[in-house]
C-alpha cells in the first residue's frame, strides 16, 4: 500500500475489524483508512451479507478501480462483490494446504469464494499448483506474485543486545525456532533434534519464540526428555532479528506454510537456516548447501542434526550461506521489485 501511494496513487485501506496498529501505521504513511467492525459472531449469512453490502457500497462511493482482498472473510465477500462493482479485483490467497489440513476446504463459502473468483493472486508455485492439481482451480485466473517486503522498516539488531543474548544462553552451539506452537508448525521435532544433538555430546542451547495450543505439551516433553537446561520458551519477542543474530542455525519443521515471513527475517541477519522440502515457497528460493538447508519433512529430526554436526565447524561456508540467503531474499522479495509485478498486472 505504501509502494503505490509513493508512485501517486490514492490507496485506501478498509478491514473487517478494528485495525487499531496497522490503521495508525498507515494512516501516518498517507493511506486512508476505514474500519467496518459488527458486533457479535464473526460469522454467519447475516455477518457477511451486511459486509457485502458495505462492500459494494464503498467501492462506488469511493470510486475504487482495483481492489486487492486479503484473507478469507474477506475474499468470500470480495468474491460476490466483484460482480456489483467496476473495479478490477483480485483475491490474494496467503495459504496452501490450509483449508485441507484444518478440513475448511469443504466448507460452502471457501468453495465459493474461488469458484466466484475473477482474478487470484497466490505467492508461490507451490500455492498455483495445488489450486490447479488439487481444488480444480483453471489456472488462467491464478497468478503468482511473491510477497513484497520494504526491509527498510526492519530495526538493525544492536550489537549490545545480540551479545547480552549469547551470554544469557552460553553454548557452543545456539539453536532458534521462531514459529506458532502448533499442530502444522510441528515444533515438537525441534525438541527432538535438541536431544539427538545432545546425544551427540554436543553443548547445545535452544530459544523457541512463539506461542500457542502446544505450549504445555511442549513444556512436558522437555522434561520427559531431561531438557530443562537446553531449551527456553521466552513466548513472543519485539527483538526477534536480535535472536537470530545471535544464533547458530534456524530451525523450521514447519509444514504448513505459504511464504514463511520468519525465514526472511533470518537471511537479512545471514542465519542459516534449515527448513523443510516442498514445504510453502521454500523450493522456490532456498537452495540446498547455497544459501539454505532443505530436508525431508518426513526425517527432519534425523537430517537437521546431521547438516549441524557436520557443518557446525564450517565457518566458512555458514558464512556464505548466510550471505547467499540475504542476497536471495532481496533479489526476490524487496517492494521496489515487486510493485512492478503489480504494475505489469494492471497494464493488461
Amino acid at each position: 500500500m505504501i509502494a503505490f501511494h509513493k508512485q501517486g496513487h490514492d490507496v485506501i485501506s478498509l478491514t473487517q475489524q478494528e485495525g487499531n496498529v496497522i490503521n495508525e501505521f498507515l494512516s501516518d504513511r498517507g493511506i486512508q483508512t476505514y474500519a467496518y467492525v459488527l458486533p457479535g459472531k464473526r460469522t454467519g449469512s447475516w455477518y457477511f451479507l451486511r459486509h457485502l453490502v458495505h462492500f459494494i457500497r464503498f467501492c462506488w462511493e469511493h470510486q475504487i478501480d482495483i481492489v486487492y482482498s486479503h484473507l478469507e472473510p474477506a475474499n468470500f465477500v470480495a468474491s460476490i462483490g466483484q460482480y456489483f462493482i467496476k473495479a478490477k479485483t483480485y483475491l490474494c490467497r496467503h495459504h496452501i494446504n490450509e483449508g485441507n489440513l484444518y478440513q475448511f476446504d469443504k466448507d460452502l463459502y471457501y468453495r465459493i469464494t474461488y469458484r466466484l473468483a475473477k482474478n487470484i493472486l497466490v505467492v508461490s508455485n507451490h500455492a498455483k499448483l495445488y489450486m490447479i492439481e488439487h481444488e480444480r482451480i483453471r489456472k488462467e485466473k491464478i497468478t503468482h506474485i511473491n510477497l513484497a517486503y520494504d526491509f527498510n522498516f526492519y530495526e538493525k539488531p544492536v550489537e549490545q543486545n545480540v551479545r547480552m543474548i549469547k551470554r544469557e544462553y552460553p553454548a557452543e552451539l545456539l539453536l532458534l525456532s521462531a514459529c506458532r506452537l502448533t499442530m502444522y508448525k510441528r515444533p515438537e521435532l525441534v525438541i527432538q533434534t535438541v536431544k539427538e544433538l545432545t546425544d551427540k555430546g554436543l553443548d547445545v542451547k535452544l530459544i523457541m519464540l512463539g506461542k500457542g495450543e502446544m505450549q504445555d505439551q511442549l513444556q512436558l516433553l522437555i522434561q520427559n526428555l531431561n531438557l530443562q537446561d537446553k531449551i527456553v520458551m521466552p513466548g513472543y519477542v519485539s527483538n526477534i532479528l536480535e535472536f537470530m543474530a545471535a544464533a547458530d542455525f534456524f530451525l523450521h519443521p514447519s509444514v504448513l506454510e505459504s511464504s514463511c515471513v520468519a525465514v526472511k527475517e533470518a537471511g537479512l541477519v545471514k542465519l542459516p537456516v534449515i527448513a523443510c522440502q516442498g514445504v510453502g515457497d521454500f523450493d522456490d528460493y532456498l537452495v540446498h548447501k547455497e544459501n539454505g538447508f532443505l530436508v525431508p519433512s518426513e526425517n527432519y529430526v534425523k537430517a537437521a542434526a546431521e547438516i549441524i554436526v557436520t557443518s557446525f565447524g564450517d565457518k566458512k561456508l555458514l558464512q556464505r550461506i548466510g550471505e547467499n540467503l540475504r542476497t536471495s531474499i532481496f533479489e526476490l522479495f524487496s517492494v521496489e521489485k515487486i510493485i512492478e509485478q503489480y504494475n505489469s498486472l494492471n497494464k493488461t
